[in-house]
């Protein structure tokens, strides 16, 4: 660092920054460490938080079936040789054309490779009143999700309840997370013996929120445990818990009512001077390596990214965005391969079953004009146990032996 000036540099070393510790931030991170980056390259990541958390844990806090303390892994624990992992570091403001960022710290860091892996904030100004609601995406309303359950099972005991989760926006960070909770706040209900006192709903802005064919396996499974999907039901507003619907339908009151709120890039990413798409993200110029159109040098993955394919883009969130890293450092280390876009999603339906989701977007990103996407649906009895199986597979490959792995109550 020049005392100077403030900016870091390296002269000896070209520098590659990464902003954000999530999935995809960490998946760019590991597999330079794999191909040797980390020692011909100054690799830094910059990560607000001091921990790695995987969202579709939380559900296992709001049932009570774990902490939030254990699905929290601190990022100094990760196994990324080289690397210079810096905590609590949020980035201000990006200045793309000088190749330069600068921290809330207010020091800067000048880098000739950017990969841009921060997430996305929640906007729910489209919404008016869906900011009183919980956001199913918040880690911070986690403690709230479980209090609400306990006094709706309360409540559920002397009268008749309804609980609604509401999707506003689409596409959303995790496709198959609110078909899921919907299911297990029907076993919590099921399982505090209220059951038939409370009526479970989920309303969606469009006909369906994941691939077609994923459709007539998820309903005929809410229709076996008498939950009710509203598509079509974009949000006009929220008001005292009751929803009103721009179709002008009968608003629908709710006793309790969980949500997905609007989101976009975050505001270093909006003031950047990149072109920003309606949905508050960011349009990738190339679908393998995630590079940002017109700004040399810059990949941007995960959720702050869109990927164009139909309406809603790519999946962006979890395993893709892993995935989504892994394509960038390979790019960066001077690699030419074939984007792997396979997921392997496992999604709780309540009682220990669930879904397997098996998406494929590797042809639609590798050969952009003829591609075509591969989406399979299963029914499963170890929904639970295939999902922690899943998270302790990336909990080894970022902290190798140095974090426990998730062991469910």
């Amino acid at each position: 660092m020049s005392c100077c000036t403030g900016v870091e540099s390296q002269v000896s070393k070209p520098t590659v920054l990464i902003i954000g510790g999530g999935f995809g931030g960490l998946g760019c991170a590991v597999q330079l460490v794999k191909n040797g980056g980390a020692k011909d390259k100054n690799v830094i990541l910059v990560e607000k938080n001091e921990y790695f958390s995987i969202g579709g844990m939380w559900q296992f806090v709001w049932n009570s079936r774990l902490q939030m303390e254990d699905v929290k892994w601190p990022l100094k624990k990760a196994n990324l040789p080289g690397i210079d992992v810096r905590t609590k570091t949020a980035v201000s403001k990006w200045i793309p054309n000088e190749n330069k960022v600068i921290l809330s710290n207010k020091k800067e860091i000048k880098y000739q490779h950017i990969v841009v892996s921060c997430g996305v904030v929640a906007d729910p100004k489209d919404v008016p009143g869906i900011e009183n609601t919980v956001n199913i995406c918040s880690e911070s309303h986690v403690e709230r999700q479980k209090k609400e359950m306990k006094e709706l099972v309360e409540k559920a005991k002397t009268e008749k309840v309804t609980f609604c989760l509401a999707i506003s926006v689409n596409p959303y960070k995790c496709p198959p997370a609110p078909y899921e909770l919907t299911f297990l706040v029907d076993e919590y209900l099921r399982n505090a013996g209220v059951r038939d006192n409370a009526r479970v709903i989920l309303t969606a802005p469009v006909d369906w929120t994941m691939p077609p064919n994923t459709k007539p396996v998820i309903l005929e499974a809410f229709k076996e445990q008498d939950i009710e999907f509203m598509p079509n039901k974009a949000l006009e507003k929220v008001e005292n818990n009751k929803l009103f619907f721009k179709d002008g339908s009968d608003p629908l009151e709710c006793t309790t009512l969980w949500s997905i709120w609007p989101i976009r890039a975050p505001d270093f990413v909006q003031e950047a001077g990149l072109d920003i798409n309606a949905k508050g993200t960011v349009n990738v110029e190339n679908k393998v390596t995630n590079t940002i159109p017109n700004v040399p040098g810059a990949h941007i993955i995960g959720d702050a990214c869109r990927v164009p394919f139909g309406q809603a883009g790519l999946p962006k969130a979890g395993e893709f965005a892993w995935k989504m890293g892994v394509s960038v450092a390979d790019a960066i280390s001077g690699k030419t391969n074939p984007a792997d876009r396979k997921g392997n999603c496992a999604a709780e339906a309540g009682f220990g079953k669930g879904f397997i989701l098996t998406p494929n977007f590797s042809d639609v990103c590798n050969d952009p004009e003829n591609g075509k996407p591969k989406v399979g649906i299963e029914k499963t009895e170890k929904g639970t146990a295939l999902k922690v199986d899943w998270c302790n597979e990336y909990l080894k490959e970022i902290f190798g032996e140095n974090v426990n792995p998730v062991d469910l109550k």
